[in-house]
């Protein structure tokens, strides 16, 4: 049974929303696709700063469907740059969740079309600092994530501007949009021997797989 929690407005949390059957058809779409050695998974540099020239993203293993968010400039681009090649088409499979999700839990997000999915598979030493997703065109539609593998620590910003955690599990989905679309958000530790039955072959203890669904242009586009 699916499990809704609000953890500030704004900001809902879906336990157990895929089925055992229905996780094992997403995790096969996705891992066959990290296999691929153009646009699969990879460990990109991100913009450099004043303490490093060439930094790795936090995450070692990471892709993109739709739009390839470049870690290096914060933006969105068709194909991804280094390659020339195009991300994989989002799949009929993905949009139909998110027309689902948001039907039944956000109805106040109509039209909602993908336009990126990045796609984070986490280790035990991967983590995700505090940010905020401020590099879409649009901030009016929300994000929606979607975790498998492992359980998680997601830190977030409450409405008066404290960090506060939240366990979110393995088959769980979550939206954050209106008022907390621009909240600061990350991610902490993972927890140990927390990996669904049944998803034993794709994860070892403390791994997990992240999704973000991202409307990038404006309402207007």
């Amino acid at each position: 049974m699916i499990k809704t929690t609000t953890i500030r407005p704004g900001f809902i949390l879906l336990e157990n929303y895929f089925s055992p059957e229905e996780a094992t058809i997403w995790l096969s779409e996705i891992f066959p696709r990290g296999e691929d050695l153009l646009r699969g998974f990879h460990h990109p540099h991100v913009k450099p700063n004043r303490f490093h020239k060439a930094p790795k993203y936090p995450v070692k293993k990471y892709m993109c469907y739709g739009l390839y968010w470049n870690p290096l400039d914060y933006m969105y681009y068709p194909v991804i740059p280094e390659s020339g090649v195009k991300p994989f088409p989002i799949p009929l499979l993905f949009q139909s969740f998110c027309d689902e999700v948001l039907k039944n839990y956000a109805p106040e997000y109509a039209n909602y079309t993908i336009e990126a999915v990045m796609v984070n598979f986490y280790t035990d030493d991967s983590t995700m600092g505090l940010h905020v997703d401020k590099d879409e065109e649009d901030t009016l539609s929300p994000i929606i994530g979607v975790n498998f593998g492992s359980s998680c620590r997601f830190n977030y910003e409450d409405e008066a501007g404290s960090i506060q955690s939240v366990r979110i599990p393995g088959n769980s989905v979550y939206i954050f949009g209106g008022e907390a679309r621009l909240m600061k958000h990350g991610v902490g530790g993972i927890y140990s021997k927390t990996v669904p039955t049944g998803q034993e072959k794709f994860f070892s203890n403390k791994e997990r797989l992240n999704l973000t669904f991202r409307k990038v242009y404006s309402q207007d586009n």
